[in-house]
């Protein structure tokens, strides 16, 4: 597959210099960063996709209203100075 990219002359340089350096091209080096981004990304989905498993799995068991967060639960309630 032939993939092109227009990039600044400066940064071509530097990106080829930089390939070069570490032994490799730059060709390469992209294809092993999309390699590796793709990988990534399929495992933040099975994670995703665990959790909504394991969500449907316990929340049959919930009963009742859900919590709603209220500010005064934080606080001791006040009570009147003698």
């Amino acid at each position: 597959m032939f993939v092109m990219l227009d990039l600044p002359q400066a940064l071509e340089r530097e990106a080829e210099e930089y390939a070069t350096a570490r032994g490799t091209t730059l060709g390469r080096m992209l294809a092993n960063w999309l390699e590796n981004e793709l990988h990534r990304n399929r495992r933040s989905d099975d994670a995703v996709a665990e959790f909504d498993a394991l969500l449907r799995q316990t929340t049959p068991r919930l009963k009742g209203a859900p919590y709603v967060f209220d500010r005064a639960d934080a606080y001791e309630p006040e009570t009147p100075c003698a």
